[in-house]
This record gives structure tokens, sequence and C-alpha cells, in this order.
């Protein structure tokens, strides 16, 4: 309602544990995913909502990805915005061109037959257990 009157709107996530948001973690994709999971906005809107709409509510310049003018970058590993909020857990983050933050986080799927073991990286056996439940694969191989 408040962008159809012309309102504009960002979004940020600064609840660090308080009490509005008890498990809060300051992540602005993480508010970019919740806006989108719970279809207040698309996911370009909502990604939109906690960048460039949220440097502009800040005061900050517009990002611009040209030469002499600092690098302000944030690299996901995705195919889509949507997969990228979806699955947003590894990250980069440059700041005036230097990397500030890196966040790696590695997920691991087990063979059914190895409860609590790792299961290979290469596509699931054919006719396997990990085929029959349908397990995704770490690997895009």
């Amino acid at each position: 309602l408040l962008r159809a009157a012309g309102v504009r709107v960002a979004a940020g996530s600064g609840a660090l544990r308080d009490t509005a948001n008890p498990v809060g973690r300051g992540d602005p994709l993480e508010a970019a995913y919740l806006l989108a999971s719970h279809g207040q906005a698309g996911p370009e809107e909502a990604y939109e909502a906690v960048s460039a709409r949220a440097r502009e509510a800040m005061g900050l310049p517009r990002v611009r990805i040209e030469a002499g003018f600092p690098a302000e970058l944030l690299a996901v590993r995705g195919r889509t915005l949507a997969g990228t909020l979806s699955l947003a857990y590894s990250r980069l983050v440059v700041h005036r061109g230097r990397v500030v933050a890196r966040t790696s986080a590695v997920r691991e799927y087990c063979d059914a037959t190895d409860p609590g073991g790792p299961a290979d990286t290469a596509a699931p056996e054919p006719g396997g257990p990990a085929a029959e439940l349908g397990l995704p694969r770490q690997s895009q191989r």
C-alpha cells in the first residue's frame, strides 16, 4: 500500500537479537529472503529494498560499477536472484575496494547407508539410496 501511494520503502535487518526479533542476525539478504518468502515482495523487489533503496534511505550514493568509483560489492553464489536469496550462505563483501568480510558455508549430504558419513560429491549412484531418496548433490557435475 505504501509503495502504491508513492512512498519510498526500504528494508534492512538491524535486529540483532532484540525484543522484536530474538533470533535476528542483522543480515540484509535474510531480510530480502523474508520479504520474498512471506509474499511481501518478489525476489527482485525484495533485494532492491535492502540494497539500492536502503542506501538511498541512508543518504548513500548509488553504487556504480565503473572506473574511478569505489568498489562496493556483494558476491553471492547463485544462478538466479531467487536461488541466491534462498541459499545465500557463502558470500564475499568488498567495501571501498577491499574485502572486508568473507562467509563460507559447506553443505554435505550423507549417504543413507552410512549415517553420519559425508556423501561422495559425485552424482548419486543410479538406483542407490541417495537417488531413491531424491537427495541433491553438493557439486554441479
